[in-house]
């Protein structure tokens, strides 16, 4: 008889793992609280359109996500185009796309560019940022760019991101984040961004086709109430009371929602020791373009949000229904804005969308959408390395999710990379058969 796995959670990880498992002849149960697979990759109906329900972009160097999606067989369904990068301070829209435009940037001094481009050329070069786990974001940044620079670059795009707190931040994160968008530029500097024709949506319904093709089942729309077991080891997962067996449990949520469901001598063993961003997306559909820029990054702090992508500079438009705009805002997760009325919070944004291009017309919106999810990114502080979640921490479970995410940065390639890792722990620790020897 083969081992047996049940996994929590639907979203890229859960399906990649089942997936993985699956083709080493596992059986797998997959439960999924929502009525649709996908979590925060997922799509949504956007007035009778089909729209991401967050932007998501896949770059040239994710091998993870193209090579996944070849072996589903649409490997040849991936676009990339060349980008543009903007940046909106005080009242004026700049770009930052080529080199000349680097070396002609508005906001720094010529001193400060060529250390801006020092420290850029500085994170390609360190392959690895161990050294950097226990090194002050903020320090590290005066150090190599500049107080200057940081002043007027770094922390108000830091105070966006983190919703204004991000002084225990280390400096992987900025290397982690430079080093990974910096191997994606054209001979002419441009960003190359790429999406897969019908969004991550597609890849999800690929997975889960092939999972029940190939005997998995999939439980959408059922809540689990509880992994069973004890710090002895996990026996199954309970649903409405009743314990389906298992030899081996992998939980794919977050470690604050996964401590709900373990027994309270397993939690114990597993601290949190990240905090989390929230975000908010009011998503514009609108007759033409909005922006020049796939992303606009945003330093003058008047205009409260995070960036502003205009997703349908990759994405196609005729796919989507007209032209895409994210008007995002990354949170703490008490953010009054995460239970504030839609209709207040689609109006404020798109507010600050028309103060950032005023060219936009009402009458060019054609639907408007809010997006929101509590808790979306862990956030590793100084030393965060040293205190990544133990990924199997008792007997018979494993606990996977973007909090093994580090110090790369949360993205499709990280996430399918850690559904990688938890499987290969998972096959060393099945019942002692010819599947798991031979994984």
């Amino acid at each position: 008889m083969r081992p047996s796995v049940g996994i929590v959670g639907g979203g890229i990880l859960g399906l990649t793992a089942a997936y993985r498992l699956l083709r080493q002849g596992v059986g797998v149960t997959l439960f999924e609280r929502s009525n649709d697979l996908g979590g925060l990759v997922g799509s949504f109906d956007f007035d009778g359109r089909p729209a991401d329900r967050f932007y998501h972009v896949v770059l040239p160097t994710d091998d993870r996500v193209r090579g996944l999606a070849g072996e589903l067989g649409l490997g040849d369904d991936f676009d990339f185009r060349p980008t543009l990068t903007g940046f909106y301070d005080r009242e004026r829209l700049f770009s930052m796309s080529t080199l000349r435009e680097f070396a002609t940037f508005p906001l720094l001094a010529p001193h400060d560019r060529v250390r801006l481009a020092s420290f850029v050329l500085r994170c390609q070069r360190t392959r690895n940022g161990d050294a950097l786990d226990d090194v002050s974001l903020l320090n590290w940044l005066r150090k190599t760019c500049g107080r200057r620079t940081v002043a007027r670059l770094w922390e108000p795009l830091l105070d966006s991101k983190f919703d204004g707190h991000y002084d225990d931040l280390p400096a992987t994160y900025m290397w982690a984040r430079t080093k990974r968008m910096s191997k994606t530029r054209d001979a002419a500097g441009r960003e190359l961004m790429g999406w897969l024709h019908g969004g991550y949506q597609r890849l999800v319904d690929a997975l889960a086709d092939r999972i029940r093709e190939l005997g998995g089942t999939i439980n959408a729309g059922v809540a689990v109430s509880g992994v069973a077991g004890s710090g002895s080891g996990v026996v199954g997962i309970a649903v409405d009371g009743a314990v389906q067996p298992f030899d081996h449990v992998l939980c794919t949520l977050l470690p604050p929602q996964a401590a709900r469901l373990l027994p309270e001598d397993v939690a114990a063993r597993v601290p949190d020791h990240c905090r989390y961003l929230g975000v908010i997306c009011v998503i514009v559909r609108a007759d033409h373009s909005v922006s020049p820029y796939y992303t606009l990054n945003i330093t003058d702090r008047r205009i409260p949000l995070t960036t502003v992508v205009e997703t349908t500079h990759v994405v196609d438009p005729a796919w989507a229904g007209g032209h895409l705009v994210y008007a995002a805002k990354y949170v703490d997760p008490s953010h009054a804005d995460l239970a504030r009325p839609e209709a207040d919070v689609a109006a404020d944004y798109l507010g600050y969308v028309e103060r950032l291009f005023p060219k936009l017309s009402r009458s060019a919106v054609q639907a408007v959408s809010v997006q929101r999810a509590r808790m979306v990114e862990p956030v590793h502080t100084l030393g965060g390395r040293k205190r990544i979640p133990d990924m199997h921490p008792v007997p018979g479970l494993s606990l996977a999710s973007t909090a093994h995410v580090y110090p790369e940065i949360v993205n499709g390639q990280a996430v399918i990379g850690v559904a990688d890792r938890a499987v290969d722990g998972i096959l060393r620790r099945l019942p002692d058969t010819g599947i798991a020897q031979a994984a």
